[in-house]
């Protein structure tokens, strides 16, 4: 199969991010990702969102996100651009598992996206190149068990 590579371009409103799972998943399944594999997929690049949305744009509805998702052979490649501010996460040593009993007793939404989105791929990379932030994300699958 070739390389095929995809884009949505959406508003940073919590409202377009239903048209961004529906994205994800037509896409993988167009190329026979795996139903298990779509699902972790299309929630990490809706964790990505959501929080570019929440921290990036501090919730303003008027700027861009923009989603490409790519399949090389086996693997699905996900580029999540923003142009908030640079952001650089913690290094995997830094980012445990979250105490959820902590995150319920403190009754705040959040605290799980980043660790989530990094137990879900194979591989994720944050950069920020000439005002752009760009997080990259790589999960492999089996074509064979779609």
């Amino acid at each position: 199969m070739k390389h095929k590579r995809y884009s949505i371009r959406l508003k940073s409103d919590v409202e377009a991010l239903a048209g961004i799972k529906r994205f994800v998943n037509r896409v993988a399944a167009l190329h026979g990702v795996p139903g298990s594999v779509r699902d972790d997929i299309t929630l990490a690049v809706y964790e990505g969102c959501a929080n570019v949305i929440e921290h990036a744009y501090a919730g303003s509805p008027e700027c861009d996100i923009e989603v490409e998702l790519e399949i090389e052979g086996s693997t699905a490649v996900v580029f999540i651009y923003d142009t908030g501010p640079p952001f650089q996460p913690p290094d995997d040593a830094d980012l445990t598992s979250p105490d959820v009993g902590e995150l319920i007793d403190r009754a705040t939404d959040g605290g799980l996206g980043l660790w989530m989105i990094r137990n879900l791929m194979d591989e994720v990379n944050f950069y920020n190149r000439d005002g752009l932030n760009i997080l990259e994300m790589r999960k492999a699958f089996d074509p064979k068990r779609a």
